[in-house]
């Protein structure tokens, strides 16, 4: 037999290289499923090693046999093996033995896998190096940057079934009868395609109790296991991850890794599980035990990430995200980050950037398939078919069995390159599979379908087909024309399979921002199932989003009727209710969920969120440290610690040791809990936030105003810091610089709340009253439920004496809010100034009954009873307003003036006593005094007095009647 002309070199999966070998000779042991298209190939005499499939002349061919339309012949095979002629590989780069740039630690768990042909170890980094994307901002060039085992075995006998089975192949392979292989073949996909129904929804697997502890060797190998499972990108291959990396927490349950790899597994099983409860508390079990072995672990970090974006909290899990991607400390989870992080960007429509992060994901670890994929649908809606083409035959050539590749490279050769031919074998073969995808994935694959079906002039199959896109994704108006076009009803029906769909859609609504659609989706999701807590949970948070507080409020009612154990629901609702003041109503919904959970630290939080905004400081600081002990991990508690803290240390007059050090000790735990929030994640708005104030209240204004600059510069696209930054300026009164800062937050987002007020307030300081109404008005026009704008507008009509203007904006802020705080008391101060003293009493009265812990009511009841020559009521009012918090010098001397004019002289001088013990330098004090000096006839003191008084105000207005007294006692 004559030899064939030299042209290639292939080196199988198991190691061997085998040639040479033409073009043709290749293309025929594709065609008769000698190759996989995995194996790697090199053209002799100087070429590099690639995979086959990366070569153009075996794409159409890899593609046929993908697809199945090859026919096996075992006598070709035997000829070709007969043809086999065994070479020295090429010692060019890209060889066995060649040096990767940036490549991981040869014993990481990227690097040790599982050969699911062998099951030995097998190194990624046998390809040809990738190049190192254009430089990614705050990314992690560490050499050792990458997944880690921690053994050096080089040989796992493997119990896996899966694995067991293609040991088999191996064998069977080196046999001439092919038929054989085929029939292992058929095994093995009909092993991955088991698993639950569409439509069904699964529970995540929480790890049980600690199980008998298991050794490295079990542990290691079961993490091969898992890896590779987690490596097939299928719903089914991370059900298997999930069971063996909950069997080696049960076992190992202080292995960060693991737990690290878990909470990525529940991420990505989260859109196929029932996202109740009790899937909750696994994830959120998970991650507080994950951070209670280590806080500031990356991994716990991971696990953090991971719950944050299945609560939908988006924008925390970013900061979290980019926190961790920042950090100098290597560790083996990073190209799970990269992915994370170009999923967020490309959320964001920065897909310039998103490509090098999903790049770099996939080249730290390339054989975990999913960033792949992610980057090949980018590339989709790009319009850039040729990269994503190219991208979902690799995938296929890796795992053949991936449905949505499948779908993706059918709608790929449709809408690309018009192939309806090659898009229907793809399409026809993944419709076939039992595995589970996203359904917007499904949708469009059947959409497109559909449409080869009209080509095909097949209206039953393609009205079928179209039917089932249309039930997967209801929104789209194409699908619905197309069903309607072909006959079809448009009426979609219930059922698990929708209701998941629904879910599935809202949540990806408000990963882009569009809570309107997401709240229409979620609704529809809880009419369909009742008893889906979670549904009318995701649906509040929608509508509080869109500022419709009574609708959310009511929602989580419903959510709460349908999962009395959903806890988040419980804190969410009473979070609402406070952040509206109605206290007592929040107090019972947490005094429930305490009952379900007594030591749940979200309820212990929530508590101490109410006292919070009660304004009881030292009861928030009490649950906050109950909340604390139940899980020490959570940021939000250390949050709430710092502020509370804060408040409590402002409030606290240090007239006694004991005082003195109550106020230090507060003021030390602020600091300390604002510090350990940041080391916690330092990309949270909230703690950094937090901190920055600390700084200008503890180090002077201006250190927290150049760390919330710097704050600014490396979190550009945020407007939360520019906002603090406005809002410490305003407490230093610093009016001109607030409102320069809340003017380009405006121009930046007009729909900023927080904006419009803090400039509305801005232009009231600076005299700008017509534009101050304005910036009110428009803030009062994008929350139409809260009264917050509306009671500042009520505020500025007061301050420019338009008093029954701003009684009746007060009002309007009743109607909207009944429990809208000090509405009464506003009332009564424009009643009392326009001369209605009656109206002013009957407001103060009303404002104690609504708020009896608020002293301002108090004192203006004290001042309108003042006024009325009612004295005695008037000093009444005081002493209760000086009970409910301390108060200034002036308030004691307006107390010792009441007390006086009711003849309590000795009151009288107690009360400026406390006075002089504020504030000794305070004028008033001892005109006062002067005047119960000459009430007891004490002339010479009471001149004393009033000598001091002028000293300490020359320029008082009453200097002239003073100056008479003076003179007629002689002095």
């Amino acid at each position: 037999m004559s030899r064939i002309q030299v042209t290639w070199v292939v080196r199988t999966r198991s190691g061997q290289v085998k040639g040479p070998y033409s073009t043709e000779a290749i293309l025929r042991m594709i065609g008769e499923g000698v190759f996989s298209g995995s194996e790697m190939i090199s053209k002799l005499p100087d070429g590099q090693w690639s995979q086959i499939s990366k070569e153009p002349a075996f794409y159409d061919k890899l593609l046929e046999a993908l697809e199945g339309v090859v026919d096996v012949d075992p006598k070709k095979v035997q000829k070709m093996e007969a043809e086999t002629v065994i070479m020295k590989p090429p010692t060019s780069s890209g060889g066995t033995n060649s040096t990767i740039p940036n490549a991981p630690s040869r014993e990481s768990l990227a690097n040790i896998k599982v050969d699911p042909l062998a099951g030995r170890k097998v190194d990624i980094y046998d390809s040809p190096a990738h190049v190192t994307p254009a430089s990614i901002p705050g990314s992690v060039t560490s050499n050792t940057a990458t997944i880690k085992t921690g053994g050096n075995s080089k040989v796992i006998d493997l119990s896996n079934l899966r694995t067991m089975e293609k040991d088999q192949l191996v064998k069977t392979l080196k046999v001439p009868l092919v038929g054989l292989a085929v029939i292992v073949l058929l095994g093995i996909w009909l092993l991955w395609d088991t698993g639950p129904a569409r439509g069904d929804k699964i529970h995540l697997l929480a790890p049980g109790p600690n199980s008998a502890p298991m050794s490295d060797g079990d542990v290691k190998k079961k993490m091969n296991e898992a890896l590779f499972a987690m490596e097939q990108d299928t719903f089914e291959s991370y059900l298997d991850a999930q069971n063996k990396l909950v069997s080696i927490v049960e076992g190992s349950s202080s292995n960060l890794e693991v737990r690290g790899l878990l909470c990525v597994v529940y991420r990505e099983l989260w859109p196929f599980a029932k996202q109740d409860a009790q899937d909750q508390k696994t994830i959120a079990a998970v991650t507080q035990g994950t951070r209670a072995i280590n806080v500031v672990s990356p991994f716990g970090r991971v696990c953090e990430a991971v719950k944050l974006l299945t609560m939908g909290r988006y924008r925390e899990a970013r900061g979290n995200i980019e926190a961790t991607l920042e950090s100098s400390e290597p560790f083996s989870l990073i190209p799970i980050l990269y992915a994370y992080k170009a999923e967020m960007l490309e959320l964001e429509k920065d897909y310039n950037n998103a490509v090098p992060y999903f790049e770099k994901a996939s080249q730290l670890w390339e054989k975990w398939l999913h960033p792949q994929v992610l980057l090949g649908k980018l590339y989709m809606s790009l319009g850039k078919y040729n990269e994503a083409s190219q991208i979902f035959r690799t995938v296929l050539t890796r795992n053949p069995r991936h449905r949505e590749a499948k779908i993706l490279m059918g709608i790929t050769e449709y809408r690309g390159f018009k192939k309806a031919d090659s898009a229907f074998g793809f399409l026809n073969a993944a419709m076939e599979s039992k595995s589970l995808v996203p359904p917007l994935t499904e949708s469009s694959g059947l959409q497109v379908l559909a449409e080869i079906y009209v080509e095909r002039n097949e209206k039953k199959k393609a009205l079928d087909s179209a039917q089932k896109a249309f039930a997967l994704n209801p929104n789209n108006g194409d699908l619905r024309q197309l069903v309607l076009r072909l006959g079809g009803s448009d009426k979609v029906g219930g059922g698990k399979a929708q209701n998941n769909e629904l879910l599935f859609i809202g949540d990806q609504y408000v990963r882009q921002g569009d809570y309107l659609s997401a709240q229409a989706e979620f609704k529809a999701a809880f009419e369909a199932d009742p008893k889906n807590g979670t549904a009318a949970l995701k649906a509040a948070k929608a509508l509080w989003q869109l500022n419709q507080s009574f609708e959310a409020i009511e929602m989580l009612n419903k959510a709460i009727k349908a999962e009395p154990k959903l806890i988040s629901a419980y804190v969410t609702q009473a979070d609402y209710l406070s952040q509206r003041f109605d206290f007592i109503r929040a107090t019972t919904v947490l005094t429930s969920a305490i009952r379900i959970s007594p030591n749940n630290y979200e309820v212990l939080r929530g508590l101490a969120l109410l006292e919070f905004r009660k304004n009881n400081m030292a009861g928030a600081v009490n649950y906050g440290m109950r909340a604390l002990k139940a899980y020490d991990g959570d940021i939000d508690t250390y949050i709430l610690l710092a502020k509370a803290n804060g408040a409590l240390a402002l409030s606290i007059m240090p007239l006694n040791k004991k005082e003195i050090e109550r106020k230090e000790a507060a003021g030390k735990d602020s600091v300390r809990y604002a510090t350990k929030a940041v080391e916690i994640d330092g990309t949270n708005p909230d703690a950094q936030i937090t901190y920055a104030k600390m700084l200008a209240s503890t180090n002077g204004v201006d250190a927290g105003v150049t760390y919330l600059n710097e704050l600014i510069k490396r979190f550009s696209y945020t407007l939360d810091y520019r906002v603090a930054l406005a809002e410490v300026m305003k407490s230093e009164d610093r009016w001109s610089q607030a409102k320069d800062i809340y003017e380009k937050v405006v121009e930046a987002d007009q729909k900023n709340k927080k904006g419009w007020l803090g400039l509305g307030e801005s232009y009231k300081a600076l005299g700008l009253n017509d534009r101050s109404l304005k910036a009110f008005l428009q803030a009062a026009v994008l929350d139409p439920t809260d009264g917050e704008a509306l009671f500042q507008a009520g505020k500025l009509y007061l301050e420019t004496a338009r008093y029954d203007e701003a009684i009746n904006q007060f009002k309007r802020v009743q109607r909207l809010n009944p429990n809208y705080p000090r509405t009464w008391y506003y009332i009564g101060k424009a009643a009392f100034a326009s001369g209605d003293l009656n109206t002013a009493v009957d407001a103060a009265k009303q404002e104690k009954k609504l708020n009896p812990n608020l002293a301002e009511p108090y004192i203006l009841a004290a001042e309108v009873y003042a006024a009325k020559k009612q004295f005695t009521e008037c000093a009444g009012e005081y002493s209760q307003a000086m009970k409910l918090r301390p108060q200034g010098a002036d308030i004691y001397v307006k107390a010792a003036q009441c007390y006086r004019q009711s003849a309590s002289i000795e009151v009288a001088e107690d009360m400026l006593a406390l006075a002089a013990a504020r504030e000794s330098g305070y004028a008033e004090i001892y005109r006062e005094q002067g005047a119960i000096y000459e009430i007891k006839g004490d002339i010479r003191s009471a001149a004393q007095s009033y000598n001091k008084y002028l000293g300490l105000s020359p320029n008082a207005p009453d200097r002239a009647e003073i100056e008479n007294k003076l003179n007629r006692m002689g002095n």
